[in-house]
């Protein structure tokens, strides 16, 4: 039974890797594809308690492969922690002549008072939680990933986001508070382009899941009706997508 469970749990992995591997239109070769999984995977070895799940990973991923490249738009993800994703990102990134632009205070969670809840139980984000100074994250990148593709941005949301101008192609959000959520939609959303798509590894969180479909922060906040949501229950990963 244990080897049967084994199997299972590698056959989960694998799978959605042979998926990817069997697609055709992103725009990459098949043996790009097939050393784009085999970089993720050695990424994956090389570090302890990996906070996400390949599945999440390769979907945006995909997202960004499928990005358009005539546009300028970069590719964001906001939340990196130790910059492990980051790293498997910026592989992406390179393939699709886009540039990733990591947003993070590198300092950990911000000071809150949010109470969570996800599965039946209450769940906290504490100060400092998830916090790696920024030149853990760039030694990763630099030894995992491709720096040359990546924008680093040292800072809370609320200070570095107003001033943002560049067009986005693709939106990655790990930022665990409903706050830095709505911040990071507030100034980032207006910027995506039509038919590009946010994803959120928070969506087992019910209350980040409740903004989403928040039909009154959508039309007072951004002026637009809420859109299209894909929950994905069992990657944990929640997908808008902005209409065309």
């Amino acid at each position: 039974m244990h080897k049967f469970k084994r199997f299972l749990k590698s056959w989960r992995y694998w799978r959605p890797c042979l998926s990817f591997i069997a697609r055709g239109d992103l725009d990459i070769s098949f043996w790009q594809r097939c050393k784009l999984i085999y970089d993720l995977y050695a990424i994956t070895l090389s570090f302890e308690d990996i906070p996400h799940y390949q599945l999440q990973i390769l979907r945006f991923v995909e997202a960004i492969l499928l990005a358009p490249r005539v546009t300028d738009g970069v590719v964001i993800e906001a939340g990196c922690f130790r910059g492990v994703s980051t790293a498997k990102f910026s592989l992406a990134a390179k393939l699709a002549g886009k540039t990733l632009v990591v947003l993070d205070s590198f300092e950990g969670i911000p000071p809150n008072q949010e109470e969570h809840a996800t599965y039946g139980r209450s769940v906290s984000f504490e100060e400092g939680d998830y916090s790696a100074s920024l030149h853990e994250v760039q030694e990763n990148i630099r030894n995992y990933g491709d720096i040359n593709s990546c924008r680093l941005v040292k800072g809370w949301y609320d200070d570095t986001l107003p001033g943002f101008a560049d067009p986005v192609s693709a939106i990655y959000l790990d930022v665990d508070l409903v706050s830095s959520t709505k911040t990071c939609l507030k100034y980032l959303w207006p910027k995506l382009e039509p038919g590009g798509q946010v994803f959120s590894q928070d969506g087992h969180l019910t209350r980040i899941i409740e903004l989403f479909r928040d039909a009154d922060f959508w039309k007072n906040e951004l002026g637009c009706e809420p859109p299209v949501i894909e929950l994905l229950q069992r990657e944990q990963l929640l997908v808008a997508v902005k209409p065309a």
